[in-house]
This record gives C-alpha cells, structure tokens and sequence, in this order.
C-alpha cells in the first residue's frame, strides 16, 4: 500500500508519499522493503504511483520516456503519459500471465503526474491521475481538483482540499502531509519512512526527505 499526497497552491505543487512496499515469499507470508516511488521528470516535472509492484518500474520507464523525447511542459508530459504508461502496462501484464501470476498482486495501479505550465499563465501548475482496478485496460484518468489523496483518506483528503482553497503555503501543505504520513504509519504497517516530499515552482522540481534535509536531486 502507499500513501500519496497532492496539492496546489498559488506557490506550486505540493506532492509527497512513504516508501513502504511489500511483496509475498512462496510460502505466501509477506515481506516489507522500502523503495523509492517519486521520481523527476525533467526539471519541472514528477510521477509518483501506487499499488502494483510494477508501478514503480513503470514510472522509471516514462521518466526516460519523456526526458529522450525532450517533453518540456505539463501538458506535453500529460498528453503522453496515459497512452504510455497503459501500453508499458499491458506489455507487464502479459509478461507476468505468461510465467503464472504473481503471488500476493494487488488488483490496482495509480499514476500521479505533476508539473509546471510554461505557457499557461493562469493555470501553471497541473496535477494528472491515472489508475487501473482489476487490472483494466486502458488506463482510466480520473478527475481530481487541486488536491488529491491516493488512496481515499476522507478526513485528511478534506482537510488538504480546503487548506488548498484557502491557498496555504507551500510549507504549510508540507507540515499537513507529514504529520498526515506519520498518523498514517502509526496505526498501518503498509505505509512507513522514509517519507519523501517534492515542490513545483517557476524554478523548478526539489525532492526533500523531510526528516533529514533537503536533498536536491
């Protein structure tokens, strides 16, 4: 399972999410590991997915997609990201039907792009969400707002929304999703640290770990 969390304000894009995963020996018990799920895509740009294992491996996979291709610009990378990454899924699906499943698969995959607006001034910064239950093709994009909760987290979904509304900080949308995370862990084993944050600004894409310092990729 993995947490996410996003949100706009008139500064930028907040995103942040743990890096707990988990996997099942053969004799079926699980497994716990961390691993990395927030990646850059050029410099004002990200992707951060959830559920399926190979979310992970995917998101890499248009990260390299778009940068090769030299998409510069949200749109752009939304406009590639949907046909893309249901392709890259199908291909996954296929592969691990043809070796017998995969013990333990979740049935749900989430892909979260967000970036900067180099033309738009009125809207510069976009969030785009994708997902997949059952392992459904293609992927469908689902409408979010300037905020978003993946999964569904009623109370702290709400509160981010209005704290978006009432255009908070960045900073601000910061201390909301870790202490939300650290709530998060506390009462479910499947989300835990490190927990890593990003912000979308004029000047870019930054990835932090907030308990450790800003670590700038």
């Amino acid at each position: 399972m993995t947490q996410i969390l996003s949100g706009i304000c008139s500064e930028g894009i907040m995103v942040a999410t743990d890096s707990m995963a988990t996997t099942f020996k053969a004799d079926g018990k699980e497994r716990q590991f961390t691993i990395d799920k927030l990646f850059s895509i050029g410099s004002h740009a990200f992707i951060v997915s959830g559920g399926m294992g190979i979310s992970v491996d995917l998101s890499e996979r248009f990260k390299e997609y778009a940068e090769q291709r030299r998409l510069v610009g949200i749109e752009k990378i939304i406009a590639a990201a949907g046909p893309y990454l249901s392709d890259q899924f199908r291909q996954a699906i296929g592969r691990v039907d043809q070796v017998g499943g995969m013990e333990g698969r979740l049935d749900r995959i989430y892909f979260l792009v967000g970036g900067y607006s180099f033309r738009a001034q009125e809207d510069p910064y976009q969030l785009a969400l994708w997902g997949s239950e059952e392992g459904q093709l293609p992927l469908q994009r689902i409408q979010i707002a300037n905020s978003v909760a993946i999964p569904r987290a009623l109370a702290g979904e709400t509160r981010l929304f209005r704290m978006c509304q009432e255009n908070r900080s960045l900073a601000d949308l910061i201390d909301f999703a870790r202490e939300f995370l650290q709530k998060q862990a506390e009462t479910n084993p499947q989300i835990g640290p490190p927990f890593w944050f990003g912000t979308v600004t004029p000047k870019g894409f930054e990835r932090f770990e907030h308990n450790y310092g800003r670590l700038i990729v």
